[in-house]
């Protein structure tokens, strides 16, 4: 799936890992919204431990943590199209779709990482 003629390639997050424990997933939501702010096109693709962080509510409770997935669907408003996460982690982990965030999300094969990782200028993993 090559970009569109005259189209700036886009720059890939892979959230790789769970929203807690970590900061790289705060961190990768901090460098997509610094990216938007510049008006350079964005492509999120959630995976692996990553497919935690969409899932609703899950920042609320004892843990006392803000929740990620709240700010990440706050992402599509402000110029992600959508939100990937990757079809075969979900299943890996029974994390359904309906299990996220309300926000424009959309479900992807391996085969479509590989061409979007193809596409991208930049891949950043988080």
């Amino acid at each position: 799936m090559p970009a569109e003629p005259g189209a700036e390639r886009p720059v890939l997050l892979l959230f790789r890992r769970p929203p807690h424990g970590t900061v790289f997933p705060a961190e990768g939501l901090r460098m997509a919204e610094a990216l938007l702010a510049f008006q350079i096109p964005v492509k999120a693709v959630f995976l692996e431990d990553g497919v935690f962080n969409l899932v609703k509510g899950q920042g609320k409770g004892t843990l006392g943590f803000g929740d990620l997935g709240a700010a990440f669907a706050g992402l599509v408003a402000n110029g992600i199209k959508e939100l990937l996460v990757l079809q075969e982690d979900l299943a890996d982990r029974r994390v359904r779709i309906e299990d996220l965030v309300d926000a424009q999300l959309r479900a992807i094969r391996v085969t479509e990482l590989r061409a979007l990782m193809d596409e991208a200028k930049v891949v950043m993993p988080f």
